[in-house]
């Protein structure tokens, strides 16, 4: 619902520029946390700035930019979607006035609906403090709330569609996707006090100066039960000419080359090599050292010893001595290193 009226303001957009069956695009994360361990569901949505066209039945879709939003259209969008929304609250009998509203969650799982209740409002639900506050630090002075480009609020709603992202800028984009795509919790920023409560940064100072989160180690378990998501629910979504089954995704999409390189001419060029580039696998996807690097920090390929890069020069499936297979590669025994004493930990087990 949401996706559909952000490309009816896109298409909008179209027809004023004279572009006709314009086809748009999205990729979609669903957020279910805030910034402060506290049950928020969101979405975070990259959506492509313009749309894509066939210029004549059969021909390779083109691509049109279309100008930045501007605040009134941001607020007519969000206007369609808090419209589309009640309509379907109310159908469904779920708004808070209806006389007796439903609710399959508290009906099914009433502990964890209790959790989720107390975490929207940032309550404690269990324990000795249950229904106060989640204790916070202020240390800093309070955040003076400017108005923002391109956003809009509504009774509860709110968009903000102020982030562009110019063309073939690929590190932007990559940061901006890890951005989208990062856990509710941050390892770093947790930290325990001599007393055994637990402190919790927040990533920037709240309205009223908070900085941080006081929890103790069971109040810490509640908000984190809240925020694990249920089981076969994709967190990813794909729309439009970006989704599965769309009949341009094949022409739209880029197709990578064993080196990296993007084919069809349709993505921009990959950006030089450097110290951060990843190499590819032979299937163009990226390999499991590079996978292994991004995710967790840490380079299986640089050797610890002397700096220098490993590379792969045979895989051992298994059955046959490891020790012959080093022997034909000459690499038994590497050099400036001490012969082996004893069992060698070359050989296979038994």
């Amino acid at each position: 619902m949401f996706i559909r009226s952000v490309f009816a303001g896109l298409r909008r957009a179209a027809v004023r520029e004279g572009i006709a069956d314009a086809q748009c695009g999205a990729i979609t994360a669903i957020q279910r946390f805030g910034s402060a361990l506290n049950a928020n569901v969101h979405f975070h949505s990259l959506v492509l700035d313009g749309v894509f066209s066939r210029p004549t039945p059969g021909a390779p879709p083109v691509f049109h930019p279309l100008p930045a939003p501007t605040d009134e259209e941001i607020a007519q969008i969000l206007e369609q979607l808090h419209a589309r929304v009640t309509r379907l609250l109310r159908r469904g009998g779920r708004r808070p006035e209806d006389p007796s509203p439903t609710d399959p969650v508290a009906e099914q799982m009433p502990l964890l609906a209790g959790y989720a209740a107390a975490s929207i409002q940032e309550l404690i639900a269990t324990g000795p403090r249950a229904g106060h506050p989640v204790r916070r630090l202020r240390t800093a002075a309070a955040v003076v709330d400017r108005a923002k480009l391109r956003c809009a609020r509504l009774e509860g709603f709110s968009l903000h569609a102020n982030v562009a992202l110019p063309a073939h800028a690929r590190e932007q984009l990559e940061h901006l996707c890890r951005y989208l795509l990062r856990p509710p919790l941050a390892l770093e920023r947790l930290t325990e006090s001599s007393g055994g409560q637990l402190l919790y940064a927040l990533p920037h100072p709240r309205r009223d100066g908070s900085t941080h989160l006081l929890l103790d180690p069971l109040e810490l378990i509640e908000k984190l039960s809240v925020l694990i998501p249920p089981p076969r629910v994709h967190l990813l979504r794909f729309h439009g000419v970006l989704a599965p089954r769309a009949r341009l995704r094949a022409d739209v999409v880029p197709r990578s080359t064993p080196d990296g390189a993007f084919g069809d001419g349709q993505a921009p060029s990959p950006s030089p090599p450097g110290p951060r580039s990843c190499p590819s696998s032979e299937t163009g996807r990226l390999s499991w050292a590079a996978l292994m690097r991004r995710v967790f920090q840490v380079d299986v390929l640089l050797c610890s010893r002397c700096g220098g890069r490993r590379r792969i020069v045979a895989v051992y499936p298994g059955g046959q001595r490891l020790r012959d297979l080093l022997d034909r590669l000459e690499l038994s025994h590497p050099p400036g290193l001490p012969p082996p004493q004893g069992v060698s930990a070359f050989d296979s087990p038994p």
